[in-house]
């Protein structure tokens, strides 16, 4: 209904400024599928934080009217991943976000993300007959989602997405016949706070 009566409703409208800092904290949800060899939709979940930067702030675009509109983000700080095979990932990771602003609707702001975090696990999946076999001890999680985030103040927004996971050692760890594993469907929720 406030999309309806727009002047109604008290909106936080976000701010995207030149230099704007921030935080921002997630979890995550993963399934896998077969590939790792374990039931159950939730096959792993994940922690993150980042300290984020919006260099440019809002910039737009003539061409095309505007639907190339956004604000990049940029990210970086630790993630953790737990998998169900009780066996874990850690490192570092390099976020990039942009903020689709042609298409927002009062404090909703779509947005599309990727991400790579390199650093250490102890997996040990040996499903050849699969076409799985990962094992550490380097690995890369990389990451691709859409989500939508509310801004409920200026500067504050809780965000839900969907994204997909690809885990993958790149062929540094073991025999030659080391494989990756990837989600189908994954979930992330979190939250972010900016900064003056």
């Amino acid at each position: 209904m406030c999309f309806v009566i727009r002047p109604a409703c008290a909106f936080a409208q976000p701010e995207f400024e030149r230099w704007q800092m921030g935080v921002e904290a997630d979890g995550s949800m993963a399934h896998f599928g077969a590939r790792l060899n374990q039931t159950g939709w939730v096959q792993a979940w994940n922690l993150s934080a980042h300290f984020v930067l919006l260099p440019f702030g809002a910039v737009h675009f003539a061409r095309l009217g505007g639907v190339l509109d956004g604000a990049p983000q940029f990210g970086v700080g630790p993630v953790f991943e737990r998998f169900n095979t009780r066996q874990n990932f850690g490192g570092l990771d390099f976020e990039v976000r942009y903020y689709l602003t042609h298409f927002e609707r009062g404090p909703l702001v779509p947005w599309i993300e990727a991400s790579i975090a390199p650093g250490g696990t102890d997996l040990r999946l040996k499903g050849a007959g699969r076409g799985t076999r990962l094992e550490g001890p380097f690995a890369a999680l990389i990451q691709g989602g859409v989500g939508l985030s509310y801004f409920f103040r200026k500067r504050a927004a809780a965000y839900l997405g969907l994204h997909t996971e690809h885990v993958s050692n790149g062929g540094f760890n073991g025999p030659d016949r080391n494989y990756s594993i990837n989600t189908a469907l994954g979930m992330v929720v979190g939250v972010s706070w900016f900064f003056r």
